[in-house]
C-alpha cells in the first residue's frame, strides 16, 4: 500500500508537470518540501489526537461566524433566510435558499477583512505566514494565508481574507489559491457530511479535516509545477494602505465591497446554471 501511494504521488507530479506552461522551470525545492510537509502533517494528526482537536475548535470558529450571519439573514429576510417558517414546512430539503442563506457569508468575511486590516492585525498575519513559507515552500505572505484559509472556509469566502493583496499577487500565486481551494473543503460542507456520517464513523469530521488539512500542501506542489512563480512573492507590507478612516468607515467599505462580489457571484452562477440547462 505505501509502494502504491509512492507511485501515486509520483505519477500525479508527471501529470502536472505535463501540463506545466514552463516545463523547464520546475520547481524541486517546492515538491520536496511538499511532500515532507504532508508526511509530517499525516503523522501528526494521526498519531496526535490533540492536534486534530485543536483544528476541530477552529472549524467550531468558523461555524459561529456561519451561524451568526444566519442571525443577520434570518432578522433581514426572516425564514427564508434561515429563520423559522410561520408555517409547518412538509419538505425542509426545499427550504434552503443558496443567495439568502450560504452567500451573505461573503458580506461578513469582507467587512471583517477590512476590519482587520485596518486594525493593523491581518498585515501582521500575512507577514507571519511569509516568514514561514517562503523559507519552506517559497510562498508568498497572502498566497499562504489564503491556502491556509481554504481549509475551514469555501474558496469564495478564503480570498477575501487577503482581500487587499489580490492585486498585487502573481499568476501563479493566484493559481495556487485556487487550486487549494478546489483540494480542500469548506466548513459549510465539512459539517454537512460530517452529521451524515457521524452514526457510521466515530469523530469523522477529525479524519475530513486531516484528508482536507493534508491536502493543502499536495495542492501547493501541484499548482507550482504547473504554474512555476516568476514574479515577486506578495509579503506583509502593502504599497498602498486601505483608505478607511475608522472602524466603522473599514465595516462600511468592506461590506460594499463585498456586495459587490455577492452580486457577481450571483450573477455568475445564474448564467453558468442556465447555459448547462
Amino acid at each position: 500500500m505505501n509502494i502504491r501511494s509512492a507511485f501515486g504521488f509520483v505519477f500525479f507530479i508527471l501529470i502536472a508537470w505535463g501540463f506545466s506552461e514552463n516545463k523547464r522551470q520546475f520547481p524541486v525545492r517546492i515538491v520536496i518540501a511538499g511532500m515532507i510537509i504532508q508526511l509530517v502533517l499525516g503523522i501528526c494528526l494521526l498519531k496526535f489526537p490533540f492536534m486534530t482537536q485543536g483544528f476541530i475548535y477552529l472549524n467550531k470558529a468558523v461555524i459561529a461566524l456561519q451561524e451568526s450571519t444566519r442571525a443577520g439573514t434570518s432578522f433581514v429576510f426572516g425564514f427564508i433566510g434561515g429563520g423559522n417558517p410561520p408555517y409547518d414546512v412538509k419538505y425542509p430539503q426545499y427550504s434552503f435558499i443558496l443567495a439568502f442563506q450560504a452567500l451573505p457569508l461573503v458580506l461578513v468575511i469582507s467587512a471583517l477583512s477590512a476590519v482587520l486590516f485596518y486594525w493593523g492585525i491581518l498585515p501582521k498575519i500575512v507577514k507571519g505566514f511569509s516568514l514561514f513559507l517562503e523559507k519552506s515552500m517559497k510562498l508568498g505572505g497572502a498566497e499562504g494565508l489564503g491556502v491556509s484559509a481554504n481549509i475551514f472556509v469555501g474558496m469564495v469566502e478564503a480570498p477575501l481574507l487577503i482581500r487587499p493583496y489580490i492585486t498585487q499577487m502573481t499568476k501563479s500565486e493566484l493559481f495556487t489559491l485556487m487550486t487549494s481551494g478546489m483540494a480542500t473543503i469548506a466548513g459549510t460542507v465539512m459539517v454537512l457530511y460530517a452529521s451524515i456520517l457521524d452514526p457510521v464513523i466515530p469523530n469523522v469530521i477529525g479524519h475530513i479535516l486531516t484528508a482536507s488539512f493534508i491536502s493543502v500542501p499536495a495542492a501547493i506542489v501541484v499548482s507550482k509545477i504547473m504554474v512555476p512563480e516568476t514574479g515577486t512573492l506578495t509579503t506583509g507590507e502593502l504599497t498602498a494602505a486601505e483608505s478607511a478612516t475608522s472602524t466603522m468607515d473599514a465595516i462600511t467599505k468592506g461590506t460594499t465591497q463585498g456586495l459587490e462580489l455577492l452580486l457577481n457571484i450571483i450573477a455568475m452562477i445564474v448564467v453558468l446554471v442556465s447555459r448547462c440547462i
